[in-house]
């Protein structure tokens, strides 16, 4: 019994040793991937996929020395995968928090014309009211 325990011990060991980790966050529009095979072996030089809903590649990129990789976001949803070699890969479904590039165009401005307007006619209605009260003839 001790036999089968520290054997399967190992295995499991050597199993985990060569695990992929990958985690990914988009802001303003990018997407960030980070991947690794323990926390100080980074997954350098890796593949990183970003294929769509019937698995057609949207983009390809590679990692850097630190297992980083950045890129615009290609749509809302996809799926990553993140190759390093013989058969070693990591993959997960990725709904975006950030707007794609297609959404940020259809986005309103800042600044829209109706406000806009309308802090003008507050402007020229506070102006024409003390006009009308300094315009006014006094009595005496």
């Amino acid at each position: 019994m001790l036999r089968i325990g520290l054997l399967s011990l190992l295995v499991f060991t050597s199993v985990w040793a060569h695990k992929i980790n990958l985690f990914a966050y988009d802001e303003a529009g990018l997407l960030y991937v980070q991947s690794y095979f323990t926390k100080s072996s980074p997954c350098k030089q890796c593949v990183v996929k970003l294929l769509d809903a019937n698995q057609k590649e949207l983009l390809a990129f590679k990692t850097d020395d630190e297992g980083k990789a950045s890129a615009k976001l290609p749509s809302a949803e996809f799926d990553i995968i993140v190759e390093a070699g013989m058969g070693h890969q990591a993959q997960t479904h990725y709904v975006a928090q950030s707007h794609t590039k297609e959404e940020t165009k259809t986005l309103p401005s800042d600044m829209p014309l109706d406000k806009m307007l309308l802090g003008l006619v507050i402007i020229v209605f506070f102006f024409g009211v003390l006009y009308w009260i300094k315009r006014k003839p006094s009595h005496t």
